[in-house]
């Protein structure tokens, strides 16, 4: 799943519809991390849009973790976090081209 995210990202900075460095693959795993695994379906597909769903209509935000647990993932002004606007720049534009797809 990791992979899709990183090629969907690649794709979309290599289409200029993201700029690079938007969406470090440190932040996607992050972002997949705190998916819950029932999410994660039987085909590729399920499992992105279960994922997607999750992360914008349930998740709090606020709440999620880098992968190691020690720092919120989603964190305004820190260097050890994903800035929130930066994360959701990518998450519209990932779910904008799977829309499209």
């Amino acid at each position: 799943m990791i992979r899709i995210l990183k090629n969907l990202r690649s794709q979309l900075v290599g289409d200029g519809i993201l700029n690079a460095g938007v969406a470090p693959s440190y932040y996607l795993e992050g972002l997949l991390y705190n998916v819950p695994s029932d999410k994660f379906g039987k085909s590729y597909s399920d499992c992105f849009v279960n994922a997607m769903n999750w992360i914008q209509n349930e998740a709090d935000k606020d709440k999620l973790v880098c992968a190691n647990e020690q720092y919120y993932l989603l964190w305004n002004d820190s260097h050890t976090s994903w800035e929130k606007a930066n994360a959701e720049a990518f998450l519209n534009a990932a779910i904008e081209a799977w829309n499209d797809w």
